[in-house]
């Protein structure tokens, strides 16, 4: 069996409902997705390192609280 480490982040709210709309739509979980993510973050692939470059330099937008995000 797989160890799993338990942890608690904090997501702006507008942010995960557009996730858990996205997700029930394509069948996965918060879990699942930080657990690929990871994965690929980690990893030692071409692919990885183009997501590492990406992830490293993305800049989170500040989110108004009565918006949506994506709308």
């Amino acid at each position: 069996m797989k160890s799993k480490t338990a942890t608690t982040v904090k997501i702006e709210k507008n942010l995960y409902d557009s996730f858990k709309i996205l997700g029930i739509q394509n069948n996965l979980t918060l879990q699942t997705f930080v657990e690929k993510c990871v994965h690929i973050y980690v990893g030692n692939t071409s692919v990885s390192s183009s997501f590492r470059d990406i992830v490293n330099n993305f800049v989170v937008p500040v989110l108004s609280t009565t918006g949506s995000f994506g709308a």
